[in-house]
């Protein structure tokens, strides 16, 4: 099978090793690019249209291309939009396609509204997505998540305020951000046999569970990302207060206190943590493990790929990596 190192910028402290993907139909399986994740608890049509004025000022005019709606099976070009009879008729600007959603959004419905840029995952230049979804269930209610897609040459700095800048406005259960692998969606199974034999070297990357955990993100934690966001309950609960003061004097964290979560910074960038050469930097790491014992996620899949899914156990003991008595060196490799 061919391999390809991705000719994108490398963010410092990511080797060739992790960029570099098995090609598949032309196509690699997965590449690293950044994210910042969020939990809203509720989203207002306000909070919507500032989520999107957020997005045009991270994201270059000219890769706001296409969209997405739960009304529409497919993209649509934002130069030339399908409109819904909602957005025909109200006609509001900007983004007078997304009046469907902003509909849904006002009837308590689930809601999916998605901008992008059209680059796939073979693109050298790296990606923009914007993800705004709530998904519903009978008993459960909305379940919301808010998810920034860019890439790698992204200004870190610009992206831990981009965090900042969201849960300052959007009242959340907890966010996180940093390096992520994204995979090519057609070929999921062969990706994610390939990202865990990543993440059992790159401990620095995360991997997207987006399809499996947003309604368990009310009472749970992903596992600690560079960037980290403690919304209520977790923030207001006093063992993880406490544990938090320790944090704030480790010199290799930096902690600011928004109005709706405190953001956790884990070093000055993102790393890889390649645990064949595991640094100092990783003590931070297992350092906001500690700060979230007793909420990062549990139970959870197996994720996909023959690592995941032939390792009873495997996708949670990735998720529990950095924490005390992390059994993740002792998984097995992919045979």
């Amino acid at each position: 099978m061919k391999t390809v190192s991705d000719p994108g910028k490398p963010s410092p402290g990511f080797p060739d090793a992790l960029l570099k993907s098995s090609i598949v139909g032309d196509a690699p399986l997965n590449k690293v690019l950044f994210e910042v994740v969020i939990y809203p608890k509720r989203l207002t049509v306000d909070d919507f249209d500032w989520i999107l004025d957020l997005y045009r000022a991270v994201c270059p005019k000219d890769r706001i291309r296409l969209f997405k709606i739960a009304e529409l099976p497919f993209w649509s070009q934002v130069a030339n939009p399908i409109l819904t009879q909602s957005a025909r008729t109200v006609g509001r600007a900007p983004y007078s396609f997304f009046e469907a959603a902003r509909k849904r959004i006002s009837e308590g419905r689930s809601v999916e509204a998605q901008l992008w840029d059209g680059c796939e995952i073979d693109d050298a230049q790296g990606t923009f997505n914007l993800n705004i979804e709530a998904l519903k269930r009978r008993k459960q209610g909305l379940a919301w998540y808010v998810r920034f897609l860019l890439p790698l040459d992204f200004a870190t700095g610009q992206l831990a305020g981009l965090l900042r800048r969201l849960v300052d406005r959007i009242d959340v259960f907890s966010g996180h951000g940093g390096p992520v692998f994204a995979f090519a969606r057609d070929k999921k199974d062969e990706a994610f046999t390939e990202i865990y034999a990543k993440a059992r070297r790159f401990w620095g990357i995360d991997i997207d569970m987006l399809d499996l955990t947003p309604f368990r993100m009310r009472s749970e934690l992903k596992s600690p990302c560079w960037l980290n966001a403690l919304g209520s309950p977790f923030r207001d609960d006093l063992n993880v207060a406490a544990r938090t003061e320790d944090l704030r004097a480790d010199p290799d964290v930096t902690v600011f206190d928004q109005r709706h979560a405190t953001v956790f910074v884990l070093g000055n960038e993102p790393d890889a943590l390649d645990r064949n050469r595991l640094a100092k930097k990783v003590l931070v790491y297992q350092r906001m493990a500690e700060v979230m014992d007793g909420y990062i996620l549990d139970v959870v899949g197996p994720l996909a790929g023959d690592g995941f899914i032939s390792n009873a156990g495997a996708t949670d003991a990735w998720l529990h990596r950095f924490s005390p008595g992390s059994n993740w060196m002792a998984v097995p490799n992919v045979q």
